[in-house]
């Protein structure tokens, strides 16, 4: 099972928990966040994904995550994001230990308001649970950079509305994205994509919809990004809500591609 509440200026705290029997690993497709997730009671640290990921959840109860806006895993975890990109790492080898003993507190904190007992926790009630602070307080232009990706804008025209030149973007990008430009409009179009097949769209008008050139371009992006063909996606997930969970059993599957 599977369930997830927004955290306004945050991100979004999921908790899953596997059926009794289940031990396949399922694939993620990517999201563009980082996540933090405690599992097993070992924090660990679910890097920027451009790609898709293959995971497994707990042997010994729930999992929950908090999965960072994107945009806000830079400041989110004190760190430059481009060092966690497409990867899962324990949380000692990465992360300070300031931020470690916030993350895990958090996590456990909110875990409880949480639990299959509590129901569906309201924002107000998380908050209340909870002594630390859920604003972030990531940079501005991360939103603006988010809604020009979702329009489609170029790199360049991108660049000129936030005021950067595109290397000043590229650089403020990795830092706190964990990926270029490029790498979220490409993350982003196939989310639409995911959308509109999972909506009943042809893969042809899914791809003309979303400026894929063709739909073996489609068929490309969408294997790289959400881990099948669209043709295998509609088949398992036409009428049902996908599920954009990590788990801490996650392989990053293949490197990241070079200069997105």
């Amino acid at each position: 099972m599977y369930r997830e509440i927004e955290l306004p200026g945050l991100g979004v705290l999921w908790r899953s928990e596997r059926s009794v029997g289940a031990g396949a690993p399922a694939v993620i497709p990517a999201d563009g966040s980082a996540d933090i997730i405690l599992r097993d009671d070992e924090l660990v640290v679910a890097g920027p994904s451009t790609r898709w990921l293959l995971g497994s959840g707990s042997i010994h109860g729930a999992t929950i995550g908090l999965r960072f806006t994107p945009g806000h895993a830079g400041r989110a975890l004190e760190l430059d994001a481009s060092e966690l990109r497409d990867s899962l790492v324990p949380a000692t080898d990465v992360l300070a230990a300031e931020v470690r003993r916030r993350g895990e507190r958090l996590l456990r904190v909110l875990g409880e308001s949480f639990g299959v007992a509590a129901g569906e926790p309201s924002t107000s009630a998380l908050r209340a649970r909870s002594a630390e602070p859920f604003d972030i307080g990531a940079p501005g232009w991360t939103a603006e950079a988010l809604r020009l990706a979702r329009r489609g804008a170029t790199a360049a025209r991108a660049a000129a509305v936030l005021g950067y030149s595109e290397r000043q973007l590229q650089r403020r990008m990795l830092q706190h994205f964990g990926y270029g430009y490029t790498a979220l409009r490409r993350v982003l179009r196939a989310e639409r994509a995911r959308g509109l097949l999972g909506s009943g769209s042809s893969v042809e008008a899914a791809a003309l919809s979303t400026g894929y050139s063709d739909q073996a371009h489609l068929t490309r992006e969408f294997g790289r990004i959400v881990g099948t063909t669209p043709a295998r996606f509609v088949a398992a997930n036409v009428g049902a809500a996908p599920s954009r969970n990590r788990t801490d059993g996650a392989q990053a599957a293949g490197s990241a591609a070079s200069g997105a």
